[in-house]
């Protein structure tokens, strides 16, 4: 191996050493601590939609998620699919829900789409500003929902359970973002209008973002790098509002940091950033060409 060679090598090792290390410290800073127990998921269905025009059914949910939490999600399930497919976790933003995801109601008309292509999807609600437990955080207990949503999605018999994705829009660009750092299952991550900075998001954002800790040892840059060297993209609109928003000169300061743990990692076209015409809205252009190769092509 030649000297450059050697030295990717050993940058590329500490590179890993510090994610393991970020996820520990995401874990202790967002949930009470420490990364939770599992528990089982003791799944209950409330309702089942049949859809007699669509090739899927609909299912509302509520899974355990702690002995103490029970979380409500919305499924989209193929019907009598020919092969195992990857699945996904499609995250919703604030004043939404799991089943607005999979019925492709206001923004999120990505979770209807995945689920017409053949897909898989879970969309967990997480727009609770409620906190249940002192000791976490809202993001924690909204990550932890969507960890065991993925955990439950990868049992499924119609699901290839070590391919999943996930996506969201806005708070759900920002769960996404967690959710694809700390579980190294999502094959593809694609968080939309979320790339952003601390100092942007101490604007006139609501304050459910932040979390004792989280600025003394993170910028979201960091948090990204965890995805790393697995598929990422960010995707931003040209059309976001500069005061208050997500705005695209921002994220264009942002994105090179990614691309930098990327290229430690000899990934670097694997981070890609998304710029579309569009304002706050996903764009799904780099997320569906990708799809097919991240989870599987349903028959």
């Amino acid at each position: 191996m030649k000297a450059i060679g050697i030295v990717l090598l050993a940058l590329a090792q500490e590179a890993r050493k510090w994610q393991e290390a970020c996820r520990e410290k995401l874990f202790e800073l967002m949930m009470g601590g420490g990364k939770p127990a599992k528990v089982a998921p003791d799944v209950k269905v409330i309702q089942r939609i049949e859809m007699p025009a669509a090739n899927y059914v609909l299912e509302e949910i509520t899974m355990q998620t702690l002995p103490d939490r029970r979380a409500r999600c919305w499924m989209a399930l193929p019907v009598s699919p020919k092969r195992k497919v990857g699945g996904v976790l499609a995250i919703h933003g604030h004043g939404g829900s799991g089943e607005q995801i999979v019925k492709g109601e206001s923004l999120y008309w990505y979770g209807r789409h995945i689920a017409e292509l053949g897909y898989p999807v879970i969309a967990p609600d997480v727009g609770s500003h409620e906190l249940q437990h002192a000791n976490w955080t809202l993001m924690g207990e909204r990550v932890w929902d969507c960890l065991c949503a993925a955990d439950y999605l990868a049992t499924r018999p119609e699901v290839e359970g070590e391919r999943l994705a996930v996506v969201g829009l806005s708070l759900g660009g920002e769960t996404t973002m967690y959710v694809g750092a700390l579980d190294e299952r999502f094959v593809l991550v694609d968080s939309s209008g979320w790339l952003t900075t601390i100092e942007n998001m101490k604007g006139p954002h609501c304050p459910c973002w932040n979390f004792p800790g989280l600025e003394d040892n993170f910028e979201f840059s960091d948090i990204f790098a965890c995805v790393a060297p697995r598929p990422l993209i960010c995707e931003n609109g040209e059309k976001e509002p500069a005061g208050g928003g997500f705005p695209l000169a921002t994220a264009k300061k942002v994105f090179p940091e990614i691309q930098r743990a990327y290229k430690v990692l000899g990934a670097e076209d694997k981070a890609q950033h998304d710029i579309h015409p569009g304002a706050h809205v996903f764009s799904g252009r780099l997320f569906f060409r990708q799809l097919g190769e991240a989870l599987g092509w349903p028959e």
